[in-house]
């Protein structure tokens, strides 16, 4: 009797799984999607989180170069042309100072006392970026005046910049020579574009409604184009500036 004991326990059991049954329910700790925790839905997520910082960094570029661009402004009006009109000019330089400045007293005014408080407010809802680039395409225009003007500017500066801007440059205690300031509004309308398309381009990837940002790059591309067509114009016309 104990030898049919033995005889039973020996038999396989209908219940027990052979190794490597492929029917088995068992754990196979290769299956990665056992072990990945993350959907589709959370990875897109991820990305687009990802894409809204890079878009929050670009908007924050905008505005702190915008501060140092009203400060480089303000060098210009606050200590130069404020300085000139105090002291006069030399007898040769009388009415080429205005030729010299053109409008950038009228672009540093809006940009100080309006333009960059509204730039600042788009860090709080960077969505109505593109409509104020839209909103004030007309005001952005002095920047065409300012580059139809910039060829003559640079012609008169030539002329004294060794002698009474380097003079007023060391009284004023400025680093920066004149022209490197009167360079900046050219810049600056240059750069609203390069910034304006790359906060474009991942507001798109974010997967957000960017129609009036796409009208405000637009204009962004049309309006530095012009102010580089008036830079030429302005230097075909010759510099007769007696």
């Amino acid at each position: 009797m104990l030898w049919g004991c033995f005889a039973l326990e020996d038999r396989p059991s209908s219940l027990s799984v052979e190794k490597g049954d492929s029917s088995s329910p068992s754990f196979n700790p290769s299956d990665n999607s056992l072990l990945s925790s993350s959907s589709p839905i959370d990875e897109m997520e991820e990305r687009k989180t990802g894409f809204l910082k890079r878009r929050h960094y670009v908007l924050l570029e905008l505005v702190e170069t915008e501060r140092d661009y009203v400060r480089d402004l303000g060098l210009v009006v606050e200590s130069y042309m404020t300085r000139m009109k105090e002291e006069g000019v030399p007898d040769d330089m009388k009415g080429k100072d205005k030729i010299v400045f053109g409008n950038i007293h009228q672009i540093y005014d809006w940009h100080r006392d309006f333009f960059m408080g509204e730039l600042e407010k788009c860090l709080e809802d960077p969505d109505r970026l593109g409509t104020l680039f839209v909103k004030h395409e007309r005001r952005l225009h002095m920047y065409i005046v300012y580059c139809q003007n910039k060829p003559k500017s640079e012609h008169i500066v030539s002329e004294y910049i060794d002698t009474y801007f380097e003079d007023l440059k060391q009284r004023l205690g400025h680093r920066l020579q004149i022209t490197d300031l009167l360079i900046k509004p050219v810049q600056r309308i240059m750069k609203y574009q390069l910034l304006l398309k790359d906060f474009l381009k991942f507001s798109k990837k974010a997967g957000l409604d960017s129609v009036e940002l796409e009208k405000g790059v637009e204009i962004m591309c049309i309006v530095p184009k012009r102010c580089n067509d008036m830079m030429n114009v302005g230097r075909l016309q010759g510099f007769d500036v007696r």
